[in-house]
Parts: C-alpha cells; structure tokens; sequence
C-alpha cells in the first residue's frame, strides 16, 4: 500500500423519484409506506401504528409530497418534480371527484332505501315484514320483544 489509505466515504442510496414517492403515499400512504420507501423508518412505523394519524397525517404527508416539500432522509429533494406535480394535482382531483360521486350515490340509495322502507311501514307493510321474520324462524314471543 506504501503509506497511501483510501478515503472512505458515505454512500447515500440514489435519489427518490417524485412518481414513486407520490404513488407509494397515495396508495399505502395510510400504512406509512411512503415515509419508509424515503428512509424515516421511525416515523413510518409511527404511521402504521395510527393508520396515518387517523387520516390526518395521510392528507399532509400527501400535501407536502404534491408541494414538493417532502425530502427524504438524507434531505435531498425528490426528482422530476416539477415535470409531474400537474400530472399528480389532476390524479387527485379525479380520484376526489370519483369518491365524491361514489359516496353522493350512496346517500342517494340510502335515502331511497329508508324512505321505501318508512312508507312500507306507513302503509300496513309490517305485516310483510312480521311474516318475513317468522319464515326466517323468530318465533311471535322473539317478534314481539324485539318491539314489533
């Protein structure tokens, strides 16, 4: 070797993609997997444990990502940022409106359903459903405590 040493030197893994960080949250988000894939294992195992701060802390990590804020471990900046965060404010926007949609319909069939079933009672249909419950085997004494 004759007096010359190696410089040793600290090797950092590569540089995370905006996509990935972004998709990884999204999706497993709520179970901390975008804090792990950016190496802060110990607030990702936190996430777990709250399931995401119980909602909370998915919608920030998720902000922060879409803001560009989020650094990994090592504070380095994710790549193609700024190539992609339009692509991901349109993919959150669409899944926001889908969800919105899905959860107006539900109400929606919720409402119908109730009302259907009110408007039955109103109009003698507990009968129907008296009969119903002693062709499923409740016997008149089981009908009768449970109130009807």
């Amino acid at each position: 070797m004759g007096g010359m040493q190696k410089a040793q030197t600290k090797k950092f893994p590569k540089q995370r993609h905006f996509l990935a960080v972004f998709f990884i949250s999204f999706m497993w988000g709520v179970f901390g997997a975008d804090r792990m894939y950016l190496g802060k294992w110990g607030t990702g195992i936190a996430k777990l444990i709250t399931m995401g701060g119980f909602g909370i802390w998915v919608v920030v990590d998720l902000i922060l990502i879409m803001a560009g804020t989020m650094r990994d471990k090592q504070g380095r900046e994710m790549l193609q940022f700024a190539e992609y965060k339009t692509f991901a404010a349109k993919t959150v926007l669409i899944f926001a409106v889908c969800l919105g949609a899905f959860i107006l319909l539900n109400g929606l069939v919720l409402i119908a359903t109730v009302m259907q079933f009110l408007n039955g009672m109103q109009n003698g249909g507990g009968s129907d459903l008296i009969n119903g419950l002693q062709g499923a085997g409740l016997s008149p004494d089981d009908i009768h405590g449970l109130g009807l």
